[in-house]
Formats: C-alpha cells, structure tokens, sequence
C-alpha cells in the first residue's frame, strides 16, 4: 500500500512538471504572437525572432555568426535564415574578418538600429501587459524560477 502511495505522488510530481513545462512554452508562444501582431501593426516587417537578432547586435555588434547562435539560443541552420532575411531587408550586412577572411562579422546597419528602436518600444509594452497585476515579490520569485530552470538544463 505504502509503495502504491509513493508511485503515485511521484506521477503527480511528473504530471506537475509536464505542466509547468507546457505552461512555460504557452506564455513564450503567446507572447510572441503578440510581438508579430504588435509588429505587424506598427508596420514594422520583421518577426520577433529577427528582432532577437537585431537586439543582441544592438548590444554587440560585428560579432560572428556562430556568437550570435550562442548569444540567442538557435542553431547553425535558423541563425543563417534569420541573418539572410535580415540581410535582404538591409537590416544587417556580412563583412568579412579583417584578419580571418573566412569569417564574417555580422554588423547592425543605420536601418536595423532605428528598427530595433522602435520593435524594442513595441516589446516593452507587450510585456508590461503581460505582467499587468504581478507584484514585485512576485515577479522576483518567478524569475528566479525560471533562472534556475534555465542553468538546470545547460
């Protein structure tokens, strides 16, 4: 009976987990296609994973491809596409390595700064409404949380 009890709570606490992980993955989807619509209705062309992009190179820019991968959690594959869109929209441009020519630097144009601008104003918004009614000690919490769950799975 006593090993029956424990087999259950441990499936509670599988369930449990399945749900914050699904929960977690909502809240990113949600507000990301807010960020499109949001976007989208500001005229601003570009998706919000473009616009991490166009973020982390405001921060730092003519890094390498493969910092960038690092620096915004995506693979080989869909760095590329983003860069190659964000290129075409000239957004960002490729300039090769000064001392390595077979290497490129991925540098944030006049365009993609004024374009971050504005995105980054949209983002602010969509996220204050997504925090609309959690309090401080709240939020604290939460990020914490999900801190931890982040430094767990690297």
């Amino acid at each position: 009976m006593q090993l029956l009890f424990l087999f259950r709570m441990e499936e509670l606490q599988i369930d449990r987990d399945v749900v914050f992980g699904v929960l977690s993955g909502k809240v990113s989807t949600a507000i990301n296609r807010r960020l499109y619509r949001d976007f989208r209705a500001a005229d601003i062309l570009i998706t919000p994973e473009q616009w991490t992009i166009l973020l982390s190179l405001s921060y730092k820019d003519g890094i390498t491809q493969q910092e960038l991968a690092t620096t915004t959690f995506r693979d080989k594959p869909s760095i590329t596409r983003l860069i190659d869109n964000l290129e075409k929209s000239l957004l960002v441009v490729r300039l090769s390595n000064k001392t390595d020519k077979r290497i490129n630097l991925i540098h944030i144009t006049k365009a993609g700064l004024a374009l971050n601008e504005k995105a980054g104003k949209i983002a602010l918004n969509v996220m204050k409404d997504a925090l609309y009614g959690v309090n401080e000690e709240e939020y604290r919490v939460g990020e914490q949380i999900l801190k931890r769950i982040f430094i767990n799975l690297m």
